[in-house]
């Protein structure tokens, strides 16, 4: 654990640097960009703010951008090079402006003037010029509904699906299908993802013409059931819809019950991005903050983008997002609102280093909230789904430097997102290596909660995630997802090439992940090889085990349904299942494919450890070759040690104080899983933490007592914490939800000292208390 002499944490240099430190630029949609930037002449665009920040550079300063309330609509993203770089010392910060809100906007708002005109029934007909490129629109700040059939129903995959939705009885009613262009949106038919088309022309015999937008690796077929169409005019007719003719300009709208057009705010997105962080091979973009700014109104890159395949994973992406990073080094993303985006949140693309995403809520967005995905030039090997030609390079790593490393995605709410794309996930990190994903709370998506879409180069460090409410339009998944797919599948008989591409161990750990039973929890698909999963609460789904090598289960709880599902054993694969809990309805193992590797013999002789586990469920394994006994079992040598019984959960209904998931399922003394070496681990700590207040002094500041100055000094130095006062006083160290590290007692004239290198990472509370009062600091381990 690193911190600052001063007693802030080195990841967060600036969270409490306030404004006045460094030059500061003042900007205002209100504002004139001839102004000299000043708080009382502000400058009007975001473009000219970032000009005049280079000319302010100077020393090792900040340069803080502070943006006045109000939206500011952006033609074309904001494009910051290497020019316009600070450093880790002397960032350049956009920032809201002390207590207000200012929105980053892709969008064409429409003037307050505009005369809406009776159309036929309810639907009102407004002028908004020809040919513009818009494809979601705002009421209020709240995304309406393109004219769709089936109406809309958020009960329902993909909001309402009708199978017969473009059979020709349907397609009879359509003019002209083509001038929106119209869309199918469907899933695919394993409901692995969406399979989205774009209607190209209607036949003769009523049925269409249409081009596949390439949203997904695994071919092009869409479920038979699960599809609906929208953008077709004459499907406008419920409230909420609308309709845009390029061809006239005319804006179709029908509005919902209450809703007064000449007095509302309507926007229409059209910019694709609104930030692109991009340097080049040599010179690369360094040392930028974003910080409570909300980002909004972005393009579908659904119908906009191209895609490409994440070389043999299930996904094709759009190298697209609402903040895009490439070739950047130390950008920070922190307490901001994605609001409602139209594809991803932010994508960091190719080459990027050190970058932080902390503190932000990403709600209602189109695809992935967060993206790291690297180029296929830094892979060695690049095989695709049809390239079966093996490779003779076994080199291990990484064949060049493009893609991302050492990436932080901190404290994020994800929530609502794949609204539109549905092969997606709150955190999707592909071709990159020793990222950070912690105390994310992730939920309501159609996807993964966290998907990693290639073994390609491992290192990963996923802990302290709250994942629920997943999988809502999809199946065959987990909150947690995986794909392996490189070389270690196209030289699966040599155990030595394992680790030639996932060559550094990812390691999973301390995440409760939530999902329906029958799913995975944490689910290693395909060859996905090297890893370490320990400490987590899966309830619902359990453990994956798929045609992989190197892979370590050991002190995870499964409740509810959650099981280890073998797929397929590997020679070699040297697995380790130990010290976990089971209690579930559902068989220990169950078997599937191929015939003959479930045999009891041969899973023993092709893993390295299987024992030592508490069973309170149907013991024994389940497959295709036959159903076998906990005894028959132990015969092979598996579980020989392991224990069956109740674990004695100490409250699975328990409600927390101020912390959200539900139940505690510490084990009481006397369970049986603790003779089998089981260990508890925090049951509060899941999830987004409360951020720092940035009101916190970076000084010892005097505490209430009776009158009587006092001085409560907290400060961090060489790797432990001091904590002093100037009376007879009592230290309590705790989590913010109020679990209970430390307490140490301290003297009028002395200070305590706690270690901090054995405490997890997160934000803690030091309570000092003494006879008159006490006084409470917030402080982050990292």
């Amino acid at each position: 654990m690193v911190f600052k002499a001063n007693g802030f944490p080195l990841w967060l240099p600036l969270f409490f640097m306030t404004a006045a430190l460094g030059a500061e630029i003042h900007v205002s949609p209100t504002g004139n960009d001839a102004a000299s930037g000043s708080a009382t002449a502000p400058l009007a665009t975001l473009a000219a703010a970032r000009d005049k920040a280079d000319q302010a550079k100077a020393g090792n300063q900040p340069v803080t951008i502070l943006l006045h309330g109000g939206t500011y609509y952006l033609t074309a993203p904001l494009v910051i090079g290497p020019a316009n770089s600070g450093t880790a010392t002397a960032p350049i910060i956009y920032a809201a402006y002390p207590g207000d809100k200012p929105i980053i906007s892709g969008g064409i708002k429409l003037p307050d003037t505009l005369t809406w005109k009776a159309g036929t029934g309810p639907i009102m007909v407004a002028g908004i010029g020809a040919n513009l490129k818009v494809d979601q629109l705002f009421l209020n700040g709240k995304r309406q509904i393109l004219a769709r059939y089936p109406n809309f129903d958020s009960t329902k995959f993909l909001d309402g699906y009708d199978a017969n939705c473009f059979g020709p009885a349907r397609v009879a009613l359509w003019k002209n299908p083509t001038e929106g262009p119209g869309y199918i949106r469907a899933l695919h038919p394993n409901m692995w993802g969406g399979m989205s088309f774009i209607i190209t022309g209607k036949n003769n015999d009523n049925t269409l013409a249409m081009q596949w937008v390439s949203d997904n690796n695994n071919g092009t077929t869409m479920h038979p059931t699960y599809r609906m169409v929208e953008n077709i005019f004459e499907e406008l007719d419920a409230p909420g819809e609308w309709f845009y003719r390029k061809s006239t300009g005319q804006l179709f709208f029908y509005p919902p019950a209450g809703a007064n057009l000449e007095a509302a705010k309507i926007e229409l997105a059209s910019q694709d991005e609104l930030i692109r962080v991009v340097g080049t091979a040599t010179e690369k973009v360094s040392g930028i903050v974003f910080r409570n700014l909300t980002f909004a109104h972005t393009y579908r890159t659904l119908f906009s983008k191209p895609y490409e395949p994440i070389l043999r994973s299930d996904w094709h992406i759009a190298r697209a997002g609402a903040v895009y990073m490439e070739n950047a080094e130390g950008i920070r993303v922190e307490s901001c609102l994605f609001d409602q985006v139209g594809g991803n949140g932010i994508f960091m693309s190719g080459y990027n280093r050190n970058n932080v995403v902390y503190n932000n809520t990403f709600t209602d967005a189109g695809a992935s909230c967060v993206n790291a995905i690297g180029l296929v030039s830094a892979v060695r090997c690049p095989f695709l789904w049809g390239n079966a030609a093996k490779c003779a390079d076994r080199t291990p790593g990484p064949l060049t430097p493009d893609y991302p490393a050492f990436i932080t995605i901190d404290n994020n709410t994800m929530t609502h997102f794949g609204r539109f794309e549905k092969q997606t996930a709150g955190v999707n990190l592909g071709i990159t290596e020793s990222d950070t994903v912690r105390h994310n709370t992730i939920h309501d998506c159609p996807r993964a909660g966290i998907n990693i879409n290639t073994g390609r180069f491992g290192g990963h460090d996923i802990s302290y995630n709250w994942v629920y409410n997943d999988l809502l339009e999809s199946s065959d998944h987990g909150p947690f997802n995986s794909w392996g797919r490189d070389r270690n599948l196209d030289f699966k008989d040599d155990t030595t090439a394992t680790t030639l591409d996932a060559w550094k161990r990812t390691v999973i750990h301390h995440n409760r992940f939530e999902t329906k039973p029958g799913n995975f929890g944490i689910d290693l698909d395909d060859q996905s090889s090297n890893y370490l999963q320990y400490d987590n609460l899966l309830l619902g789904g359990g453990l994956k085990m798929q045609w992989h090598r190197y892979n370590t289960y050991t002190n995870n709880i499964l409740v509810g349904g959650a099981n280890v599902q073998m797929h397929g054993i590997w020679m070699g694969s040297q697995d380790v299942v130990t010290h976990n809990v089971f209690t579930s309805s559902q068989p220990y193992y169950i078997g599937f494919f191929p015939a003959g590797s479930y045999l009891p013999d041969t899973i023993k002789a092709h893993t390295r450890l299987i024992d030592s586990n508490c069973l309170a469920v149907n013991a024994g394994i389940t497959s295709n070759e036959g159903n076998y006994t906990l005894a028959q079992w132990k015969t092979a040598g598996l579980d020989v040690h392991s224990v069956s019984g109740d674990p004695q959960f100490t409250d699975v209904n328990k409600t927390w104080t101020a912390y959200a998931p539900k139940g505690d399922y510490t084990v009481k003394a006397g369970s049986p899983a603790l003779a089998i070496g089981f260990k508890n681990f925090p049951m509060d700590s899941f999830g987004v933490v409360a951020p720092v207040p940035t009101s916190i002094a970076q000084k010892p500041y005097a505490m209430d007592r009776s009158g009587e100055p006092g001085l409560f000094e907290l400060r961090f130095v060489n790797g432990g914490l001091f904590i002093s006062h100037d009376g007879d006083y009592r230290v309590r160290i705790a989590t913010v939800r109020g679990r209970t590290v430390k307490v140490l007692n301290g003297s009028k004239g002395s200070r305590v000292y706690l270690e901090t290198r054995g405490m997890s990472p997160g934000l803690y509370l030091a309570t000092v208390q003494v006879r008159q009062g006490m006084e409470s600091r917030v402080f982050i381990l990292n």
